[in-house]
């Protein structure tokens, strides 16, 4: 079915939902899942999804429809602000191992001079120590770079005795490119049609993608890879962390490896029932500001891999590094505080 198909059908059914029960005075959890639903849209635009966003609306008008409703039962849409970083940006032709850039960049947080932190650091803080205060011995915790830096970092300080098993995983839409241009966007498909197909536990989709994967001979080469890089991994159960939504990855990672888990920042409300309980906040409207941090989004970026090294390459931009290295510190002076 794909994304957009799915999106289709799910806003004609929720636009419907809403205006047949809930003219005026709508619970207030039903406002914020249509706020989100809105958001989320501006957010597709905002990323560069402009004809996917057009389409959508032209089928079901959605974007007039959710503002009346929003506005009906006296409440406003989330602030419709642009993220979107320069997509222009140039990476150095060096290459750095993965873990080796990892130790440079803690360097770099006690160098630079702190400022004043962006709200975003705080929801990401609480995030953060929600894994490390519910995390068990039995389990490694993986972190998905680059969304996930700012998370690794603070379980890093904080697990200073190294009584937890961490670990940085590059494993992103780029690192899926290197086997298949298309593997990222068939296993959305997967999921999509999973839901369309009525599932609505996680149980039931983690089988359902594992299944189909299982049929695309594309995919074996980069499941493979995978395998190779999980085996490493020696603790009885894996928790994948992320920012979300649709949690691709972790949702192909799950479908290879029975010890997988994940937790991400938020998700949407396709998303609410098959990912109940691993999703930290429904306050997706947060969601773009935790994916535009510049230490994360724009300061490095995938460049190659080879069996389990991976190598990134740093960008040139001198700007973006030195707006990136004081995030950093910014960030380190909050998880130092006790």
């Amino acid at each position: 079915m794909g994304f957009i198909s799915y999106s289709i059908k799910f806003f004609n059914l929720r636009l419907n939902f809403y205006e047949t029960n809930y003219s005026l005075n709508a619970p207030q959890k039903i406002i914020h899942e249509a706020k989100v639903l809105l958001k989320f849209l501006e957010d597709i635009k905002d990323e560069g999804y402009q004809s996917s966003y057009d389409f959508i609306n032209q089928k079901t008008n959605v974007i007039t429809r959710l503002n009346s409703f929003i506005l009906k039962n006296n409440e406003i849409p989330f602030p419709m602000k642009k993220f979107t970083i320069k997509s222009d940006l140039k990476y150095k032709n060096e290459q750095h191992d993965l873990n080796e850039y990892i130790t440079y960049l803690k360097n770099q947080m006690e160098l630079y001079e702190a400022t004043s932190p962006p709200e975003i650091f705080y929801d990401i803080l609480n995030y953060s120590r929600n894994i490390f205060e519910t995390a068990d011995l039995n389990t490694a915790y993986c972190f998905l770079l680059r969304d996930a830096l700012l998370p690794y970092l603070a379980f890093n300080k904080w697990n200073s005795n190294c009584k937890f098993e961490i670990y940085p995983l590059f494993i992103s839409r780029k690192y899926l490119s290197f086997f298949d241009d298309d593997i990222y966007s068939e296993i959305q498909n997967i999921i999509f049609d999973a839901l369309d197909s009525g599932i609505k536990n996680f149980y039931e989709l983690k089988i359902y993608v594992k299944n189909e994967i299982k049929t695309k001979r594309n995919f074996d080469k980069l499941i493979q890879s995978l395998e190779n890089l999980l085996s490493e991994i020696k603790q009885e159960k894996i928790m994948i962390i992320e920012s979300g939504y649709i949690g691709t990855i972790p949702m192909l990672l799950s479908s290879i490896d029975n010890r997988i888990d994940f937790k991400l920042f938020s998700t949407i409300p396709y998303f609410y029932d098959v990912y109940n309980g691993k999703f930290f906040t429904d306050e997706f409207q947060k969601m773009r500001l935790f994916e535009t941090i510049q230490c994360q989004d724009t300061l490095f970026e995938l460049s190659s891999i080879d069996g389990k090294n991976i190598n990134i390459c740093e960008t040139e931009n001198d700007s973006v590094k030195k707006f990136a290295f004081s995030e950093l510190a910014t960030w380190n002076k909050l998880i130092s505080k006790k």
